[in-house]
Formats: structure tokens, C-alpha cells, sequence
């Protein structure tokens, strides 16, 4: 099953086991360490592991009852990593820190003024956020809006699609307008009339 039918809740149950087992590890290492909460959910793994094989010892020893063994098909998974993949995952990792070590080359350097405002105003907003949450409670909340936001989308596309193109409109403009104040900017409105 892919990751986008994952969170578009395709399969309810399977995607709840993963949203639910990932948001209440989240959770826990806010409230312990990250050792602590490996330990204790390697720990209920062996435990309901433990469980289910002595379920099926005593159903099938003691009372003579045929019992599928649930952990017959984790056995039977296979977890081995193919390096090709990991290969492939490395270059193209590689390409996209290559990439935006470029990029921020480029923002910091100043080589378009208008791109380097917008850079550092993202900074600015990101202090203000940094002040209202930590990094963990950023994290829950990413988790828990893509499991809610594409859903939602999904089921009110008619009425938000509207309301996107207006804020895109809007955003649009209002970057043109900032773009055409500033000397870079000018240059640039006046090269796009020309080629019109």
C-alpha cells in the first residue's frame, strides 16, 4: 500500500494502527527520553509477541485447537534493505542537499534582493513560532495535519479551491507590487514588458 493512501485513509484500520502508534511515540518523547520510550515500545513488541505465541502454544497444546499463528507472516516478511535503493536514496539525497546548499548560497548571498527579503522574513516568522512551540510539538502537529489535511481537502475541494486561487491571486499581486518598489525588481518589470 502506498504512503498517499496511507493518509488519504483508504484502509481506516491500517492507517489508524500507523497514525496512532507514531503520534503516541511522538507524544512520549516529549514526555521522555527518546532511549527511554525505544526501550519501553521494543519492550511491549516482545511482550505482545511473547503473548500471541503462548496464546497459540496453550490453544493449540491444551486444547486441541487449530490456531493461525498471527506472527507467522511477520516471519515471513522480508526486512532486508536492497542496496540498490539505499544507492539510489544516497544520490538523489545528495542532489537535493547539493541543491539547497546552492539556494542558500544564493539567499544569503543577496543575488536577488526581492527572494533574500522574503528569505529573511521567513526567518523572522520562524523566531516567533520558535518562541510558541518547540521542535516536538512542530512535529505532532506536521503529523497530525497530514493526516487530517488531505482528507479534508478531499472532501471539501469544491468549496477551497475557490478560496486558493483567491489567496494565490492575491499573493501574486502583492509580490509583483513588492518586486516592481525595489531597484532589482524595476529592472526586471521592465524586461518582462519589453518581451510582451
Amino acid at each position: 500500500m502506498s504512503f498517499e493512501k496511507t493518509y488519504h485513509w483508504e484502509n481506516p484500520i491500517q492507517t489508524g494502527v500507523i497514525f496512532g502508534s507514531v503520534l503516541s511515540t511522538l507524544v512520549a518523547i516529549c514526555y521522555y527520553s527518546l532511549i527511554s520510550v525505544a526501550a519501553y515500545g521494543a519492550l511491549a513488541v516482545l511482550f505482545a509477541v511473547f503473548a500471541m505465541k503462548l496464546y497459540v502454544y496453550v490453544m493449540v497444546t491444551f486444547l486441541k485447537k487449530e490456531t493461525p499463528n498471527p506472527i507467522a507472516q511477520c516471519s515471513q516478511c522480508n526486512f532486508a534493505i536492497p542496496s540498490d535503493k539505499v544507492q539510489e536514496f544516497a544520490a538523489t539525497s545528495t542532489e537535493k542537499a547539493n541543491n539547497a546548499m546552492k539556494e542558500l548560497r544564493r539567499l544569503f548571498l543577496i543575488e536577488n534582493v526581492l527572494d533574500s527579503v522574503k528569505f529573511g522574513l521567513s526567518l523572522w516568522f520562524l523566531t516567533y513560532i520558535g518562541s510558541w512551540f518547540n521542535a516536538m510539538t512542530l512535529i505532532i502537529l506536521g503529523w497530525v495535519g497530514l493526516f487530517t489535511v488531505p482528507k479534508v481537502y478531499l472532501n471539501n475541494k469544491a468549496q477551497i479551491d475557490p478560496i486558493l486561487e483567491k489567496v494565490k491571486a492575491q499573493y501574486k499581486e502583492i509580490s509583483d507590487k513588492v518586486g516592481a518598489m525595489l531597484p532589482q525588481g524595476k529592472a526586471a518589470v521592465a524586461e518582462s514588458k519589453k518581451e510582451e
